[in-house]
């Protein structure tokens, strides 16, 4: 299978080609003599600056490099559409809650179709938008409308469990329940693989910013992080459950599910940050140094959760190993801050923007 292209105007495109190399300047930049304006061609910026069939070429190539090597293919348009809708399930299902009433805690709950709902949606349109900072393979397009699919049926699930009015995990009453349960843990292991699978392509064949970059791998990784957390948590959960304990407790007040949502969507977090700081007019330096700063934050966070999760404690329950992972935190954040605040003061008096710290 191959990547479609969205209606690539190859002929319009030779002809602007072989129009811009026919070309008075190009000639002159490609022998290397004098340009238009009298100093010497070689060793120059590109001619994108001298005229106007050579600005021509500043606007074809950028789109003959959107289109070719990031083409936004059926599936993309699919996973947009799936996660648009599971968006829409999750927004649905508050206005459920709102004239139905009820708690949000429990195994049965309005909050897990509304908070899978929501989770699932906005994870399908990012993996969606990062298949498509990827140059293409074939394969990238099969796996990215299994993960959406796989995701539509799991949210579906859960939401038909509640609507049934019974849990949707660690419920084995009826062969019905059993076989949905199983059912839902292959699906996590499918999106786990194809998660692990862009991971690794976004190692291998990602283009872009510095900041961009660092925001789509650091991103991914705690997400693929985060469901590997979510399948031992559930391989406890089946273990407590056999021994007639708590299945979403470790220990005495430990929270098994406060580890796995943590680092989820770094991938939306830190992509949005690098967008923002892009628009404020922060210069690549700058942002790549607060997207990464704020990555080992969330990844300490993560670690945070771990230690009090394990350790048998709850969420805010302190002690000293936590207080030295929050103030590593802490201070991997307060770089990022105080460089972001020398940026808004030197542009608040019109001074040259700083370029790191």
């Amino acid at each position: 299978m191959k990547c479609s292209l969205v209606k690539f105007p190859w002929k319009r495109l030779q002809n602007e080609a072989r129009a811009i190399c026919d070309s008075k300047h190009f000639s002159l930049l490609a022998n290397g003599r004098n340009g238009p304006d009298g100093k010497p061609a070689r060793n120059r910026r590109p001619a994108v600056h001298w005229s106007a069939d050579y600005r021509a070429a500043g606007m074809v190539m950028p789109a003959l490099r959107v289109q070719f090597e990031y083409p936004q293919d059926r599936a993309q348009r699919t996973a947009y559409v799936l996660g648009a809708a599971l968006v829409a399930s999750g927004v649905f299902h508050v206005f459920v809650w709102l004239l139905d009433g009820g708690s949000l805690a429990g195994a049965v709950s309005w909050r897990k179709p509304i908070l899978f709902g929501l989770s699932a949606g906005v994870t399908v349109l990012s993996m969606a938008w990062v298949k498509g900072q990827l140059r293409c393979r074939s394969i990238d397009a099969f796996l990215l409308t299994g993960f959406a699919v796989a995701l539509v049926v799991e949210v579906g699930l859960i939401t038909l469990q509640q609507w049934r009015g019974t849990a949707s995990h660690y419920n084995r009453s009826t062969p019905f329940d059993a076989n949905v349960l199983l059912v839902l843990e292959v699906l996590v292991i499918f999106a786990t693989c194809v998660i692990a699978w862009f991971t690794w392509r976004s190692f291998c064949a990602l283009r872009g910013a510095a900041d961009l970059v660092v925001a789509i791998r650091g991103g991914l990784v705690l997400l693929l992080l985060s469901c590997l957390i979510g399948m031992v948590i559930v391989a406890i959960g089946n273990r407590q459950q056999l021994l007639g304990l708590p299945v979403e407790q470790f220990g005495e007040r430990g929270v098994l599910k406060f580890p796995h949502g943590i680092p989820m969507h770094a991938i939306q977090a830190l992509p949005l940050l690098a967008w923002g700081l892009s628009r404020m007019g922060c210069d690549e330096t700058l942002r790549r140094q607060v997207v990464g700063r704020v990555l080992v934050a969330i990844g300490l966070l993560t670690l945070f959760s771990l230690i009090q999760t394990f350790s048998g404690r709850a969420r805010f329950e302190f002690w000293w190993p936590s207080w030295l992972v929050l103030l590593g935190a802490l201070l991997a954040l307060v770089a990022p801050s105080w460089g972001a605040l020398r940026w808004v003061a030197s542009r608040w008096t019109k001074a040259k923007p700083v370029r790191g710290w």
